[in-house]
């Protein structure tokens, strides 16, 4: 009777158990299902659905997905399924990877402007520099270990994209439509013509520390983060060197006055790309400036943290005695990583020098802050006309030019 009970037993769990399968294989294919319209079957993330070998890793993801927990598992999943039992792959498709998990975060941040996305949004010259920071260049072929201590080092939010979407879209945890996704319908996506593209936009979302991502206060995800700085919400345009003049001066009068962090991008003859973080008022100083979260990252050829934390900055244009002039990131004037001249032309380098070729400035204090300058543009401008109706001394008027962002010869010629 004993032995009966237990055998009914084993045949229930065993029954239990077949259907559970059944049901994470209905899983797997509806998640197929959903993918197909987002990625060919040679791109990731569906290409790793579509190796029906590895049935247990498959499995496992669905397991994950049913906790409410991130998991440090789920990358180590896809990673063996992306190598697909290969001991290593080549470079090129290390950076295909790259590419294929920034056209699907991209399109998730793009939900209800899907039909705006295009592949020319896609910089191969960001999935290179990531390829070239894993390991040394000269190993043609990269192996899933390799990638996996890179990727837990230098980009551990890679599949998070990827995890999100599973997330909403496994039957196992349905959600709606979020409120940052219908609103973002109705807004247009930055220009392509600046040096911050799409591309770039995705690096740093997953890379930047929170406080230039807070700006917008609806969102609740990377992914939405992402979404926002795309539709021009999160970050305000204050500088392009190309559509507002390439000077110091120019520089100068666009983001002097905003209180709040900014994001600096400085793209150099030489095909360097650095972006520069400072987490406070840029401003002039004979003394370094910048908080705990600035920090100045190598975009491309190779992408690097380059330094990071408070008092890396400094910016001299006129105390001949202090300093060589211009813009300066180091610790100290002996030790630097980025110079640029007082003339905004000539730059120097940890790898080498170029001729600035271009910058873009954006700001990440939200709307507030791009009101505030604004209010003291306009309070400048007042200024300069009154100054205009006014008899003034020279003395006089040069002060005020000065206040405007508008430096004299005089100024320039005193130190």
């Amino acid at each position: 009777m004993g032995n009966q009970s237990s055998q009914s037993e084993t045949k229930s769990h065993s029954k239990e158990s077949e259907i559970t399968s059944e049901q994470k294989s209905a899983i797997i294919e509806q998640i197929i299902q959903l993918l197909s319209p987002l990625c060919t079957d040679d791109q990731f993330p569906l290409c790793i659905f579509h190796q029906r070998t590895d049935k247990t890793s498959h499995y496992r993801i669905i397991e994950i997905l049913s906790s409410i927990r991130q998991s440090d598992e789920f990358p180590n999943i896809l990673i063996k399924l992306y190598w697909n039992d290969r001991t290593s792959i080549s470079r090129d498709d290390v950076t295909k990877l790259f590419r294929d998990c920034c056209m699907f975060d991209l399109k998730q941040a793009m939900a209800n402007n899907i039909n705006q996305f295009q592949t020319n949004m896609l910089d191969n010259d960001c999935f290179l520099a990531l390829t070239n920071s894993i390991g040394t260049i000269k190993n043609l072929e990269i192996t899933p270990e390799e990638f996996s201590n890179w990727m837990r080092v230098q980009f551990p939010t890679l599949f998070y994209g990827f995890e999100m979407w599973l997330r909403k879209n496994s039957v196992l945890n349905k959600t709606n439509n979020t409120n940052q996704e219908i609103s973002a319908s109705n807004n247009s996506i930055i220009t392509m013509n600046n040096v911050l593209n799409p591309t770039w936009i995705w690096l740093l979302t997953y890379h930047l520390p929170n406080l230039y991502l807070s700006a917008d206060n609806t969102c609740t995800n990377l992914v939405e983060k992402m979404s926002s700085i795309l539709h021009g919400r999160m970050w305000d345009h204050l500088y392009d060197s190309h559509r507002d003049g390439s000077s110091l001066n120019r520089f100068q009068h666009h983001i002097f006055g905003y209180k709040a962090p900014i994001i600096i991008l400085f793209e150099i003859s030489d095909g360097y790309l650095f972006c520069l973080c400072c987490d406070e008022e840029f401003r002039e100083s004979p003394k370094h400036f910048g908080g705990i979260q600035s920090c100045l990252l190598q975009l491309k050829p190779v992408f690097k943290v380059v330094l990071e934390g408070p008092n890396i900055i400094f910016m001299n244009t006129k105390l001949r005695g202090v300093s060589a002039l211009g813009l300066f990131i180091g610790r100290d004037h002996t030790h630097t990583f980025l110079n640029i001249d007082g003339d905004f032309f000539n730059v120097k380098h940890i790898n080498g020098e170029g001729r600035l070729a271009a910058i873009d400035v954006w700001g990440a204090g939200g709307t507030k802050s791009a009101d505030e300058q604004k209010d003291i543009r306009q309070w400048e401008n007042k200024q300069v006309e009154k100054s205009r109706k006014v008899k003034r001394s020279y003395e006089e008027e040069e002060a005020i030019l000065n206040m405007a962002g508008i430096e004299t010869r005089r100024a320039q010629d005193q130190f």
